[in-house]
């Protein structure tokens, strides 16, 4: 009889390679996200920006309803063109678990959305036979600090990075999956997020017609009459019911600009917002940079979508044939599941450019770049990485993934320290605003409504434990600044050399660094400044290079009561010491103009 020998030396290696790679790339996925959360955990603050304050307003009008009916209204009602049911409900949940509405939770329910779409993103790159590995580049793409607005602002994060999620998640259960019901929840909740989530019904359509007689979906092939028509019929059912009640009521909120801008302002819109990435690089001019990234990322997109349609043209010609009778249909290789996935996805991200294009261009295009759009520039960016990354052989995917890893890498690390001022400066926002609605009269006495304290606790402030100091008497040296007249206010800035006597922290501190003080015989206001950086190399190749002294600082004069005001300088030390300087310098305010009507 022959010896059976077990020799396990002969698999070992092999199980030992794939569990090595398989930690190697787990922990290369997962130091951007915990980075990306450290640095959220470190500079985020409970303060409300903006619509934040109609989450609050939502809450005490939700406790006003007596019905059932209307407390439904009060979810589903309209804010300026969306449905923001998931914000709503999020709010509502934290305030009725918890006892007080937490902005910080919102943003870290947002924030979370990346992590469901980065899990999503690798769970398609398993599907195509790839490692985690390849996976790190989407990674650094996405957890950076490019997101500073979303990240730091509870509504924006759970309305701009969930919709995304809900959007591309659909796809994936229509393409990959193949469980169309799963999509259709998915897609209602982008709907009920973000007002760019009704995109998803048009391409989820598109999506079920073609993969209806796709060979490579379960069954298509012995698929019946019956199980072709129910997912069709299910979705434009779904479409319908639910664009119905979102127009219900609807109303075009004022505020819009009047004027769209030529048909070359929209095309650079267009293109500015899908290559809004380009700000992280070092350049000095940011705007021109993102409109030829975003013409690149569109000739690239387009380029590969018609690869793929010449490559897959018998079976695209196929379900089309077989969208009139499936018998015409026939049979042979399907579309693949990984080229209808980039189809939809990148649909979806060049749809909202051209709607935010056509709805946004009007108010400038600078707005077009700003923090809070950037999640769809890099998400087309994965994207195209994952289709080619997935697209060419292993061997070859492998060098696409070293490219991938270098470039990524690259920008996160442009993105930290391109937009750490900015998040800085955001901190530095918030909490002075929240000084400036908070202490109404020239006295260190808090003055918060019940209503409001009721629903929300004000944030812990740098300012909580200097407050004589900030309505004390000023140093007796003299800061010198200079005082320009702009069309919202002022702008306040001053040089180097008038700060560099002093001990100001430049350090990457939250609330350490300068301020702007503004005092009438009434009431005080705390203003933020833009600390003065050097130039874009040394600030981002050389990280504790980025700060130098000097400021600058925007004052909008509606921000201000009716009076004059006397400038200072303010200085918060690591340690929180508060020093205050005389400028010399005086504003006037005509006072705070009537607000836009809105409709919420």
């Amino acid at each position: 009889m022959p010896t059976l020998q077990h020799a396990p030396e002969t698999r070992l290696p092999s199980t030992a390679a794939r569990l090595t790679s398989w930690l190697v790339g787990s922990v290369g996925v997962a130091i951007p996200v915990i980075l990306f959360l450290a640095v959220w955990s470190y500079y985020a603050v409970n303060v409300p920006k903006w619509d934040d304050h109609a989450l609050r307003a939502f809450l005490y009008s939700f406790d006003q309803e007596k019905t059932i009916s209307g407390k439904v209204y009060q979810l589903f009602k309209q804010h300026n063109e969306h449905r923001i049911v998931l914000d709503r409900f999020v709010a509502l949940l934290d305030f009725k678990v918890l006892g007080k509405l937490d902005y910080r939770h919102l943003m870290a329910v947002g924030n979370l959305s990346l992590v469901g779409l980065l899990l999503v993103f690798i769970s398609v790159l398993r599907r195509e036979g790839r490692s985690i590995a390849y996976a790190i580049p989407p990674a650094l793409l996405i957890f950076n600090l490019s997101h500073w607005e979303n990240m730091f602002w509870g509504m924006a994060a759970l309305q701009n990075f969930s919709v995304v999620l809900w959007v591309v998640l659909s796809i994936y259960w229509l393409t990959y999956e193949n469980r169309w019901r799963w999509a259709i929840v998915t897609a209602i909740l982008a709907t009920l997020t973000s007002g760019n989530g009704l995109i998803v019904w048009p391409i989820g359509l598109a999506l079920i017609l073609l993969n209806a007689n796709n060979s490579s979906s379960v069954e298509s092939a012995k698929a019946t009459k019956q199980s072709r028509i129910l997912p069709v019929a299910g979705w434009f059912v779904s479409a319908i019911l639910v664009l119905g009640l979102y127009f219900a009521d609807y109303a075009k909120p004022e505020g819009n600009p009047p004027l769209r801008g030529s048909a070359v302002d929209l095309l650079k819109g267009w293109l500015a917002f899908i290559g809004a990435a380009a700000e992280a690089l070092p350049v000095k001019s940011a705007l021109p940079a993102c409109i030829a990234l975003g013409g690149l990322l569109v000739v690239s997109t387009l380029g590969l979508m018609g690869w793929q349609l010449v490559i897959n043209r018998l079976a695209v010609s196929r379900a089309l044939r077989g969208l009139v009778n499936p018998r015409m249909a026939g049979s042979g290789k399907g579309i693949p599941t990984s080229t209808l996935f980039f189809w939809g996805c990148a649909a979806f991200v060049l749809g909202t450019a051209a709607v935010v294009a056509w709805t946004r261009t009007g108010f400038g295009l600078d707005l077009i770049i700003t923090s809070r759009y950037k999640i769809y520039s890099l998400t087309l960016l994965a994207l195209l990485y994952l289709s080619v990354a997935t697209a060419v052989n292993k061997p070859a995917g492998r060098w696409v993934m070293i490219g991938g890893l270098a470039g990524s890498f690259l920008f996160a690390w442009f993105a930290y320290f391109t937009f750490l001022d900015d998040s800085i400066w955001f901190r530095h926002w918030q909490t002075t605003n929240q000084f400036n609605w908070t202490y109404t009269q020239q006295e260190p006495t808090a003055e918060i409504d019940s209503l409001t304290l009721h629903y929300t606790d004000p944030a812990p402030a740098f300012y909580d434990s200097i407050l004589p100091a900030l309505y004390g008497p000023a140093e007796k040296s003299l800061i010198p600044v200079t005082v320009a007249k702009a069309p919202y206010g002022y702008m306040v800035q001053t040089g180097a050399s008038a700060m560099a006597s002093l001990s100001v922290d430049q350090s990457f501190g939250r609330d350490a660094g300068t301020y702007l003080l503004a005092r009438s015989p009434e009431r005080s206001y705390l203003f933020p400044v833009w600390q003065n950086q050097r130039t874009p190399r040394q600030a981002r190749f050389w990280p504790g290079n980025i700060f130098t002294t000097g400021f600058k600082a925007d004052i909008w004069q509606s921000a201000l009561k009716a009076g004059t005001y006397q400038l200072f300088v303010v200085t918060i030390s690591a340690g929180n010491q508060c020093t205050v300087y005389p400028t010399s310098q005086l504003i006037t305010s005509a006072g705070q103009p009537k607000d836009i009507k809105k409709n919420w």
